[in-house]
């Protein structure tokens, strides 16, 4: 799902749950996320925590624990996992007998009250019994014995442990694990990410995040681009299912959150992905959240559940604005989680399923698999590149030796943008059309516009696209579920940044990348030709100027930062002509509400009126409104920034300009010397003199350069008594600040620790580990 999408589902008799032995695929889990279920049910389930763990004698398909007392069963644990890949094989009594020995050791080491055997295979009654018993003889007092029978009745008992293990998912019909009303919600929500997670690692981000959104009903996922964000805030949404009144919404910033939800009601599941801004921080957003966040906490307590998503600058931008308006569990930390921060061993296990179970061949996988522990310890592998080096489509220009394969992973988007470009024609013109609908296309009703244009540059048929796009599926493209729509989509965000890139780039493709790329990147990312240069801008010949006028046309004027961003293009991107163009054509365009600047010399809006006005196209209502807010950030703000600007300057009439001299001296430098005797009255102590003057500074330097190039002698004698004003200040803040430190001078009495590790008893027995590489059957 996208957007404001909602799940709204009818059925035409009451949902019926399916039966509690419906067999879900366990043999195919593999048996590190089999131990990973297994270490799972004994926290989650059973509330025994877990201490210790070591690879079992056969080389790491089964595994042991050991656990602390807990009140469910009192006395430390030894949990053993058997997995086994068959699907029809059962437990059978001498299948422990390798483990005898040790379970002897550990009973005389009084390190075992309870055994705990967790299996894949079925478990008959009769080998139960027999089990149990032979445990009581090696001196067991508490032995259970869960088969695969048992692991199913709690799998589709419990949202939380699916969300923990949400591999589950992958074992076949969702309607085996959920009744059909939350099945086919959890199938809404997910879509077409079921293929990804039968190679999902639940990582230690993902568990905290489960937990996080079990205990406060709310959590913010931080992370960079491909690191998960999405799947994980997927994956969560299972945990609302469990609600009678479960609705799902997904929804892009807090704009579509309020159109669509009620924080009366319980029951209710927001999914808000880039919740403070997509690409760079929306100041709008924030003005959302502050305006909201009571509401949402009354949401929560009304038992709705809340994840958002963020790209963690974001975030970071977004705090200070935030203040004390934040939700407290995010102003605490208690409810974020860093999604990006995987241990080693983390990357390693996802790094594995991708390459494992993905779709290269036997001889690549052999001939990789010598330098897949290495790329695993690299701090820039995310779960995105995984998916791609374990997918022959993306790797067609990777060598098989260390040094291009390590580039792969420090180079991506570059081996991204190859790949693409190495794609069939067919497949090149199935992405554009994509791309032109930005990235929701209708499955089967597609734009008769887009089709002519992709027929016009790659000369590809409605029959050669179609099958390209089914060629694709799965691959660069999904299929999505919007409302109750398909709609082909990427398979990856920076998918169509690469596409993007990839047209921007190419003689004869501006105008696919112009009608298919965000407005937003158009206004970040466009030049038009023959203005100064900008590093990685898109350079626009004049001859699209229509069509950059057009695009620029759909921008939302509600959105004071997108109203911004637009003033800057016109400010610093945009030609002469193009100004004169959307000038004549939006006389609005003068007057939009937007985020100014503290500085006036550095508002975009006003170096765009300036060059309307150079450019005699600035009506004279808004240019004598400028010239009044000029006036007013001189002598009400202080702000000098601009009088030695001469286009800015020529914004004031000739006769302001003629008595401005007079009022900057009869004025202004009293206001500097007043705010200088404040600043020295209460300053910050914690900032250096420098920092407490800065903006004084600045703003003296402005008057200073102002004087000197008209050649006031007057102003420059002002300008030299104002100097003299603000060094009294700086050394009075010095004073101030060394009486605070001497106060504060006095000895620390530190408390000394104990961090020593205690020796292990000699008397327990240490459980032997086996090592192994977990890339040794990669190629099997």
């Amino acid at each position: 799902m996208d957007g404001n999408e909602t799940v709204n589902l009818t059925f035409k008799s009451p949902p019926e749950a399916q039966g509690p032995w419906r067999d879900l695929a366990l043999h195919t889990l593999g048996w590190k996320a089999f131990q990973d279920l297994c270490a799972h049910v004994c926290e989650d389930v059973f509330q025994v925590p877990l201490e210790t763990y070591r690879e079992a004698q056969d080389g790491g398909q089964d595994a042991v624990f050991l656990g602390k007392p807990s009140s469910k069963i009192p006395g430390p644990s030894v949990i053993q996992c058997k997995f086994s890949s068959s699907a029809t094989r059962s437990l059978r009594y001498g299948d422990i007998s390798t483990e005898e020995r040790t379970i002897e050791g550990l009973v005389e080491s009084g390190s075992v009250n309870a055994y705990i055997l967790i299996t894949s295979l079925s478990v008959s009654g009769v080998v139960a019994i027999k089990l149990k018993e032979r445990l009581r003889q090696l001196g067991v007092s508490r032995p259970y014995i869960f088969g695969k029978e048992f692991l199913v009745r709690i799998i589709r008992n419990s949202s939380r442990l699916r969300a923990l293990v949400p591999r589950v998912y992958g074992l076949g019909d969702l309607s085996s694990i959920l009744d059909q009303r939350k099945a086919a919600q959890t199938k809404a929500l997910l879509g077409h990410m079921f293929p990804t997670l039968k190679l999902y690692v639940p990582t230690r981000p993902h568990v905290r995040a489960v937990r996080a959104l079990s205990k406060h009903n709310i959590v913010l996922l931080l992370g960079a681009p491909a690191t998960g964000k999405s799947t994980i805030a997927a994956i969560l949404a299972t945990i609302a299912a469990d609600h009678p009144l479960h609705r799902s919404y997904k929804a892009d910033g807090p704009t579509d959150l309020i159109a669509n939800w009620n924080p009366d009601e319980g029951g209710g599941f927001y999914w808000i992905d880039d919740a403070f801004g997509p690409n760079q921080l929306r100041e709008d957003f924030v003005d959302h959240w502050v305006s909201i966040m009571p509401k949402v906490q009354a949401a929560v307590a009304a038992g709705n559940s809340f994840v958002l998503t963020s790209r963690s600058h974001i975030y970071k931008a977004a705090i200070s604005k935030l203040g004390s308006r934040n939700h407290p569990l995010f102003r605490d930390g208690e409810a974020i989680v860093d999604v990006g921060s995987l241990t080693t061993e983390e990357r390693q296990q996802i790094l594995y399923n991708h390459v494992k179970f993905g779709d290269q061949s036997k001889p690549w996988k052999r001939a990789v698999k010598p330098f897949l522990e290495g790329i695993s310890k690299n701090y820039f592998l995310t779960p995105e590149i995984c998916r791609r080096l374990g997918n022959p489509a993306y790797t067609k220009s990777v060598s098989l030796n260390g040094t291009s394969i390590a580039s792969f992973v420090n180079s991506n988007e570059e081996y991204l943008l190859q790949t693409i470009k190495e794609l069939s024609v067919p497949h090149r013109a199935a992405l554009a059309l994509v791309f032109l609908h930005r990235g929701k296309m209708p499955v089967g009703s597609t734009s008769s516009q887009m089709d002519e244009l992709v027929a016009k540059h790659y000369g590809v048929g409605k029959e050669e696209l179609s099958n390209a796009l089914m060629q694709l599926k799965d691959t660069f493209l999904v299929e999505k579920l919007s409302g109750s729509d398909l709609e082909w989509s990427f398979k990856h965000p920076t998918l169509s940044d690469a596409f993007a890139k990839m047209l921007s780039e190419m003689d004869g493709m501006r105008e696919l990348y112009l009608r298919g790329v965000r407005v937003e990147a158009i206004l970040n990312d466009v030049l038009c030709a023959g203005m100064p240069n900008i590093r990685d801008a898109v350079i626009i010949p004049p001859s699209m100027n229509n069509l950059l006028s057009e695009r620029i046309s759909e921008i939302d004027h509600d959105d004071a930062m997108m109203n911004r961003a637009l003033y800057s293009f016109l400010a610093e991107r945009a030609s002469d002509e193009l100004l004169r163009a959307i000038g004549s054509s939006d006389r609005d365009v003068f007057k939009y509400r937007y985020f100014a600047s503290m500085y006036a010399k550095n508002d975009p809006k006003i170096i765009f009126v300036s060059r309307a006005n150079a450019l005699g196209i600035l009506p004279k209502v808004q240019k004598e409104e400028v010239a009044e807010r000029l006036l007013s950030d001189i002598f009400d703000d202080l702000d000098t920034s601009f009088l030695c600007d001469e286009t800015i300057m020529a914004l004031l009439s000739p006769g302001v300009l003629l008595g401005l001299a007079a009022r900057l001296r009869d004025v202004l430098f009293n206001s500097i010397e007043v705010a200088a005797e404040e600043l020295a009255e209460n300053p910050d102590l914690d900032l250096t003199p420098e920092e407490n003057l800065r903006d004084l500074e600045y703003r003296l330097g402005g008057l200073l350069s102002f004087f000197e190039l008209i050649g006031d002698d007057r102003g420059l004698e002002l300008s030299s008594d104002a100097r003299v004003s603000l060094d009294a200040t700086s050394t009075t803040i010095q004073t101030k600040q060394a009486a605070k430190e001497q106060e504060s001078d006095y000895d620390w009495e530190w408390e000394s620790e104990d961090r020593s590790l205690s020796p292990p008893s000699p008397t327990k027995p240490q459980l032997a580990s086996v090592t192994r590489s977990l890339f040794s059957d990669v190629d099997d």
